[in-house]
């Protein structure tokens, strides 16, 4: 996103244009003026304008009816109210209905270089949400979505893998994808049109382990009342998938070395051999060859189960997948809601990214489907993403020393607020002049006396606390 913005500036004041146009390009930006709403809508259909200052209090259509009317023609426009003292609570309004942001006159230039700042990482955060968001209709692989470096990797063995008969073995921590996976390898073999037969190794109940892999013969057990055919014989001709193979029992890691090798199994029960033409794929969410090694998995299973290998990386490790799979929920789970939100706010995007997800997609799937139920607008903020999210994934971003989050607060006192922000400048200026005044009054073009009157109230204010 460049550093420098198109604006447009409205106000029926002259000196007032001329003043904020001025210190536009001195702060390095292309800035055109009107004298009325209508003429800013008029200029704003004939070219381009990333963002539009207008006074609220004008003749005929105001800054608020301008407001909405930008919004509608051009939504890509950001508006910016300039209020005077009294209408700050009007503007903070505005801002619930789509300004970007408001601006109190008298202001000078530090402060609105500030302000536009700002809204140059708020541009530059949506426009990677767009971005990504066109990504998402280009990069949804048999469920699998995604665009990372890791995930593309994937997609490659996927392909790779595909008509080659022999075993896969898919490894990823809890929640990844293994099955999405699993999936995609059967859809583009040339057993796709054949049985998909999913088992859940760590769900089956011991004692019908062995039937419910490998069938049974009437009368193999207490109420065995008629031949069944197991897993391996629902899914002849196309694919098994082993689902947490770490979960099978050492014993029937025997038997299912027998049909790895040769194809042939015996029902519980039964002598006859039986023939499957079936294709494994394996998942485990722990290290094999670790289990191996303690004894809790069989060598032999392993190193045939070992060539064709897929490891799936965990979410946290992703980077931009996360926000192209958040957008992909947005899009696909059902919505309480007659509409649902369509896009995420640039600090709700930053808190997803920076949680770790321990939890893989499908915690991420949980807490977009909370995000579902709390929004009532067309955007998920900040507010609208579970407690956990916001506490870990806001902890976890660097911290600015120029970041005052306005998000989801239903009042701004302007006073404190101004007060806080120039007492964190301060702090990052004393910070960075390893506590010597005279370099960081230099650091904020400030007298040395000036600062030092502006230490007196906090200091004083710190002694009164303790």
């Amino acid at each position: 996103m460049p550093a420098s913005l198109k604006v447009l500036v409205v106000d029926d004041d002259r000196l007032n244009r001329l003043c904020l146009t001025s210190m536009l390009k001195e702060a390095g930006h292309q800035a055109d003026a009107c004298d009325s709403a209508m003429a800013a809508l008029e200029a704003m259909d004939r070219a381009p304008f990333d963002l539009l200052f207008t006074d609220v209090r004008m003749p005929g259509m105001d800054g608020l009816q301008l407001l909405a009317e930008t919004k509608a023609r051009h939504p890509s426009v950001d508006v910016v109210l300039i209020t005077a003292y009294g209408s700050v609570e009007a503007a903070v309004e505005a801002m619930r209905a789509g300004a970007a942001d408001y601006l109190t006159k008298p202001f000078e230039l530090p402060e609105l270089a500030f302000r536009l700042s700002r809204l140059i990482e708020l541009r530059a955060a949506r426009s990677e949400v767009n971005n990504l968001r066109a990504l998402l209709g280009h990069h949804c692989h048999c469920g699998i979505v995604g665009n990372s470096t890791a995930i593309q990797r994937v997609y490659q063995r996927i392909h790779a893998f595909a008509d080659n008969d022999a075993p896969v073995l898919i490894t990823g921590e809890t929640g990844t994808g293994k099955e999405l996976v699993a999936r995609a390898l059967h859809v583009h073999s040339h057993r796709g049109k054949q049985p998909f037969v999913a088992v859940g190794c760590g769900t089956i109940p011991r004692e019908l382990a062995e039937s419910e892999l490998f069938g049974h013969e009437r009368g193999a057990f207490t109420g065995a009342t008629q031949r069944r055919k197991g897993s391996f014989e629902r899914a002849d001709g196309g694919t098994l998938l082993l689902d947490d193979i770490d979960d099978l029992p050492l014993d029937l890691q025997v038997k299912l070395l027998r049909v790895l090798q040769d194809g042939t199994l015996s029902r519980v029960g039964g002598d006859e051999e039986v023939k499957v033409n079936v294709r494994v794929v394996a998942t485990s969410k722990i290290d094999l060859e670790q289990a191996v090694a303690a004894g809790r998995f069989r060598d032999d299973v392993f190193y045939r189960l070992r060539g064709l290998e897929i490891s799936l990386p965990p979410l946290r490790e992703r980077g931009d997948d996360i926000l192209i799979i958040a957008q992909h929920f947005l899009r696909s789970l059902p919505s309480p809601r007659q509409t649902r939100p369509c896009s995420i706010s640039a600090p709700a995007a930053r808190a997803l990214k920076a949680y770790p997800w321990r939890g893989n997609v499908r915690e991420l799937k949980r807490a977009l489907e909370t995000s579902l139920v709390l929004c009532r607008s067309e955007e998920i903020l900040l507010e609208h993403l579970p407690d956990y999210v916001v506490r870990q994934g806001v902890s976890a971003l660097p911290q600015s020393p120029f970041c005052i989050n306005l998000e989801g607060r239903e009042e701004v006192k302007l006073k404190e607020l101004v007060s806080q922000f120039e007492d964190e400048i301060i702090e990052w200026a004393l910070k960075k002049a390893d506590g010597q005044q005279a370099r960081a009054a230099e650091l904020l073009g400030l007298p040395r006396t000036t600062l030092q009157s502006r230490l007196l109230p906090r200091r004083q204010g710190a002694a009164s606390s303790t």
